[in-house]
Formats: structure tokens, sequence, C-alpha cells
């Protein structure tokens, strides 16, 4: 196989590794697979051409399933990566991602648009099938999520409150089926959003510690959450956020529109958080109290 592009954090993460075996497999689809490296980082490996920090893009048709396999061990040699005895990634010709830098730093007047498009999103929300996601009045992690809007989002218009928002947060983590729960997935999507911007609004960024989720949750979706948290984003979040700083209400609704289709709930359920959050940093940047249209589109409001 060979790789077209590999993310500027896989090649940092695999160069520092001191052991023999750089890590090991630990989860496998048709289309892609998980590295746990030495040094407990995570490694995305796919034939999508989605680009982020933490993968590694194939220029490949295979089903990965038959490539890689649970528990096999990795190894890093010069431009190449060998998987269990057989398989091995050609990096010679692979380009590297540099995620850009941070492009919320300061809001562009246009800034205050957003709210069409955010509503649009939420519209656009409440009619596709969200069967099992935050957004399912009948899922596994609804109940959840309404308690965490109503105790963490809404209150954290006030500065004072990000304790009582950080505790009502730890209360979704974990919730939900799935190969990563809802509840983490629409936390990763509020947190990824909200940290972008909160140093432009007075704000320190809500960050939590790798062991805590760790404990609550499987540690794929523990690793994935702390990334965005940390604001180390793909292609598709990216452009959420650079087009919220440029006020670009349709750019804002095609890259979330692009998000909804990921794995089984993920897409939905990190829209449906990064929504809340946008709508909230609106909110705070303009000194509005206009969030609660958006929960109430959601169906996240309380009866």
């Amino acid at each position: 196989m060979r790789a077209n592009c590999i993310g500027s954090l896989v090649i940092r993460a695999l160069s520092s590794v001191d052991s023999a075996i750089a890590g090991e497999v630990v989860n496998t689809f048709s289309n892609s697979f998980y590295l746990k490296t030495a040094n407990g980082e995570l490694v995305f490996v796919t034939n999508r051409p989605l680009r982020s920090p933490i993968t590694i893009n194939l220029d490949s048709t295979l089903n990965l399933e038959h490539v890689a396999k649970p528990l096999e061990p990795v190894y890093v040699r010069e431009k190449e990566i060998l998987i269990g005895g057989e398989a091995f990634i050609d990096l010679s010709r692979a380009l590297s991602y540099q995620a850009p830098s941070n492009s919320a730093d300061e809001l562009h007047l246009e800034f205050a648009e957003i709210e069409r498009g955010l509503r649009a999103v939420a519209f656009l929300l409440g009619i596709i099938d969200t069967t099992q996601s935050v957004l399912d009045p009948h899922g596994f992690a609804h109940e959840g999520m309404v308690d965490f809007v109503s105790g963490g989002v809404i209150p954290l218009r006030r500065s004072s409150t990000e304790a009582r928002s950080r505790e009502a947060a730890l209360k979704i983590i974990g919730l939900g089926s799935g190969f990563t729960p809802s509840g983490d997935d629409a936390l990763g999507g509020f947190l990824a959003a909200y940290n972008s911007f909160a140093k432009t609004i007075g704000r320190a960024p809500i960050l939590f510690d790798f062991p805590l989720l760790q404990g609550k949750t499987n540690w794929i979706s523990a690793k994935l959450l702390d990334y965005m948290q940390r604001l180390i984003l793909d292609e598709q979040m990216r452009q959420m956020i650079d087009s919220t700083t440029r006020g670009d209400e349709d750019g804002l609704v095609l890259a979330l529109e692009t998000l909804l289709p990921r794995g089984h709930t993920s897409g939905i359920d990190i829209s449906a958080g990064a929504v809340l959050a946008l709508s909230l940093i609106r909110d705070i940047a303009l000194e509005k109290e206009e969030t609660e249209i958006i929960v109430s589109a959601l169906g996240l409001s309380r009866p």
C-alpha cells in the first residue's frame, strides 16, 4: 500500500518511539484502521481523502480489514510502516499534512450573520434521520444531552459558571452506543468549536485531563475527544471554524453538512455539539441570548 499523505502528528509520534515495536493495531474496518503507538498516541489509517494531523491517507482500494488485524504489531523503518508480518505502507511519496493555525483569533464584522447558518443547520438536523444520536428522544444519550444543555451550555454565557459546565460535560462522556459513544462525539464537537473561539471572547478553553476522559469511555473515543478539545482537527472541522470566523453562513452550512454522514451517528452528534457551541459563542460575543432558539430547534430543551 502507498500513502499519499501523512499527518504531522503521525510523523512526530512515530519518530519519537524508542522501542523496537512502534505500536499495534487496535481496531479495523473495511476502509480504515486505528493504531496505538508505543508512546500512547492514536493514528488513523484510511483509504478516504479527508486529511488530519493524526491521519495516514492511503492510495488503495483494498479492504483494510484483510490487511490489518487487531493486536498485530507495527514497526517503523525508513520510509515504511510494517504491519504484522506481511503488510506494509510505503511512505516515500507521501506529502505531509500540517494543520493551519487557528483562524479564530479575530472575528470578522460579518460574524453576527452566522445566526442564519446555525438555524439552517438546526433545521436540517431536525428533518434527517437522527436515530440513536443525541437528538433521538428515544436514544440512550438524549436525556443526558438535554441535561448538559440546561446545566452546562446555557449557564456558560456567564463566565462564573465554568466549573458547573465542566461538571455537566463530564456526565455525557461515555453515553450512547456505537464505536464512539454519542455523548463523546457531541462533547467533542462542542469543545472543538468553543475552544477555537475561547480566547477571542475572553474565556479560557475548557480542557479535561486525558486520564479523566479515559476513565469514562473507551480509549480510542477518549483520544479523539482529547484531540478535538486541543484543536487537533481534520479538514472538515477546520472548515467549520474558518467559515464561522469569516461570517460565511453558506460556508458554515456546507461545512456542517459534510460532517453529517460521518460514522453511524458521529457526524450528527459532532454537528449538534458544534452548533450549540457556535451559538453560545455568538451570544457571548454580541451579548445576546438566542441559543435557546437553537436548543429548541434541535429538540434539546426541557418541556
